[in-house]
């Protein structure tokens, strides 16, 4: 009797033990051991939905065996107002003969609305049939549209010498794309500021933000200090940003200056 009572709480507790038949010899959603149990294997899940679109498999595992396949429906119990068509969810389907099957959720990246990077939240519960239990029932989903972004942004804020600074933005392999080498053409004791938005196509590229005096994006005139900084971004996505001092020190490719300095990041877009 005792040996009973483990073999039916190992059936219907620990689901982390499958592989332990629960019901071999007979062909039904119960055995004379325990009752049919359905779990979800993960309960959470955070995605990017890519451009191509996402099928999300959840594995859901079942205590008992049977010769025909089951399917259990699931019902939306939350979810982001005004989301009902960026998804369809599916049933759990259990193969006859396993101990477990899947849940599918399709999402549809052309149907995501909102501003990039905006979170939407599923969650889904099983229904058991009368007599089937359930436990870790519940998957929570929180999902958002993957940032296609081809249209960049330079900003750049300088320091006291702003004639100083140059930038190129370069393909993997050293050719330049971007050729405004100098854009400030004089200097003042005040910050200047400089934007540029450009297109690049997807792939690898490198940033250089050079100064070709040698002390960066930082300088002092009497009392007066000034620390420059830069950042290149694309939609929410900052592909590069520094400030301050330069570490590398590099001959000027302009003036010929041997110890200038340029701060190289390399970034991609849309990886």
């Amino acid at each position: 009797m005792k040996n009973k009572f483990i073999k039916y709480w190992l059936c219907t507790v620990a689901l982390s033990l499958l592989a332990y038949n629960c019901n071999k010899d007979e062909d039904a959603s119960f055995s004379d051991n325990g009752q049919t149990a359905l779990s979800f294997e993960d309960t959470a899940f955070n995605l990017s939905i890519p451009e191509e679109d996402l099928v999300l498999e959840i594995p859901v595992y079942v205590t008992t065996l049977s010769s025909t396949d089951r399917s259990f429906d699931v019902e939306i119990t939350s979810a982001t107002e005004d989301t009902s068509n960026e998804y369809s969810v599916g049933t759990v389907v259990i193969p006859a003969d396993n101990y477990s099957g899947v849940l599918n959720v399709d999402f549809d990246f052309s149907e995501i609305s909102g501003e990039d990077g905006e979170v939407k939240d599923l969650i889904l519960t099983i229904i058991p049939d009368e007599g089937t239990a359930s436990y870790n029932d519940v998957v929570s989903i929180s999902y958002f549209r993957e940032i296609i972004c081809n249209d960049l942004t330079l900003d750049i804020v300088s320091d006291i010498y702003a004639a100083e600074t140059y930038f190129t933005v370069e393909s993997a392999d050293g050719t330049i794309i971007v050729d405004r080498f100098f854009p400030f053409t004089v200097n003042s004791l005040t910050a200047q500021e400089y934007s540029v938005t450009f297109n690049l196509p997807d792939g690898d590229y490198l940033l250089k933000i050079g100064d070709s005096y040698g002390d960066g994006m930082y300088a002092v005139n009497g009392d007066v200090t000034l620390t420059g900084s830069y950042s290149l971004t694309c939609s929410i996505i900052t592909h590069a940003s520094g400030e301050g001092t330069f570490d590398t020190p590099v001959p000027d490719p302009f003036t010929g200056n041997p110890g200038a300095e340029v701060e190289v990041t390399a970034f991609t877009v849309n990886p």
